[in-house]
């Protein structure tokens, strides 16, 4: 089967969709630029993600290093072994008997879910399918059916934005809620209550949140990416389990670790001339910049652009008939069935006042426009 051509043509979603029901076995590129994702395939199953631009974040030793997994040491020691052998290092990880196999698929699986999220929003650029052997993980059986992958990917396109109202900073500290019923000792809920009321990666979240780490720290120890992680943070906020404890930014020292010093002396190097010749001209004063100050600027009220808001609104439509297409296999009729399936709600489908967006489907394609 020969795949190729571009991200105009044809969305990732689609070109991932036709792979996984084609059952096909290979590496799919692609490139935008000097950017770079692989995603390998075997049935038609996704198995193993690569990409040359998340850098050191997306590696999952890091990742462990960060979740505090394993050690510094300990992962200077799986790699050697890696160059040695080869082997793919969850797997050395698992035979050292230094993680779970649960932990290296959760691993796997976040790195899967957020490179794609990635991809969904390039608006240009090449693929191309290379039919080919693909050597997957031997002694940690995992593979990823891309319709899952799919509607997973488009719940989450679909429900960032509410998310991010409420976890609008990585560096939100969170505390736990006393509460007045079923507690213990402690004044929290007890353990068989948490049980009862919670989904396991919840409990997982609700026993990270101590009053001290941020949204940030509380996302790299669980394991389960950004949105999943803030996703569960946001169902125990709304449960009444947590509340807000503040804002935690960056130490001093930390900040400084991150910075480039050559970028930094470039930058200090050429703020440095620009502030010797402000002060040159203030000193000379000339003609056109005494008219400068002597100017006077009013303020100006600008209006966010409503094209925007309506491109806005039609993505949001256009993932719902994504999401509606993948559960029941085909397009609705109308945009109504979008709000029987809770996909929309019946504001949703309207672009100004009294005005809904027009919708046509015919011989299997949709036409979307206000």
């Amino acid at each position: 089967m020969a795949l190729q051509g571009t991200l105009k043509d044809f969305s990732i979603t689609e070109i991932i969709q036709l792979i996984g029901q084609q059952l096909k076995t290979g590496v799919l590129k692609i490139r935008r630029g000097k950017d770079l994702v692989e995603i390998h395939f075997v049935d038609g199953m996704i198995v193993h993600i690569y990409s040359n631009y998340r850098g050191r974040k997306d590696l999952i030793g890091e990742i462990l290093v960060k979740a505090e997994r394993i050690t510094e040491e300990q992962l200077d020691r799986v790699l050697k072994i890696q160059k040695d052998t080869l082997k793919y290092l969850g797997e050395i990880l698992v035979e050292l008997q230094l993680l779970t196999k649960d932990d290296v698929l959760k691993v796997i699986s976040t790195q899967i879910y957020e490179t794609i999220y990635d991809l969904f929003w390039w608006e240009d650029g090449y693929f191309n399918f290379d039919l080919k052997l693909v050597e997957s993980y031997k002694k940690i059986p995992f593979a990823l059916s891309t319709e899952q992958v799919l509607l997973n990917i488009l719940r989450m396109v679909d429900e960032w934005s509410e998310i991010e109202k409420k976890i609008f900073s990585p560096h939100l500290v969170f505390k736990k809620v006393l509460r007045l019923e079923e507690r213990s000792v402690s004044g929290l809920p007890s353990q068989s209550y948490l049980k009862e009321k919670l989904t396991s990666e919840q409990e997982l979240i609700y026993n990270l949140v101590d009053g001290v780490k941020t949204v940030q720290d509380i996302i790299d120890r669980s394991l389960l990416g950004k949105f999943s992680a803030s996703e569960n943070l946001v169902d125990l906020f709304e449960m009444g389990l947590i509340e807000m404890a503040g804002v935690r930014t960056p130490g001093l020292v930390k900040k400084v670790r991150l910075i480039n010093f050559r970028e930094a002396f470039t930058f200090v190097y050429y703020g440095a001339f620009l502030a010797f010749i402000f002060l040159v001209l203030v000193y000379v004063k000339p003609n056109f910049l005494q008219n400068l100050w002597d100017s006077k600027i009013e303020r100006a009220d600008i209006e966010i652009p409503m094209h925007l808001a309506h491109k806005t609104q039609l993505d949001r439509i256009k993932n719902a008939l994504e999401i509606y297409s993948l559960e029941t296999g085909q397009y609705p009729s109308h945009l109504e069935e979008l709000i029987s399936a809770r996909l929309l709600q019946k504001s949703d489908l309207f672009y100004r006042k009294g005005v809904s967006y027009q919708y046509e489907f015919k011989e299997g394609k949709y036409f979307l426009k206000h």
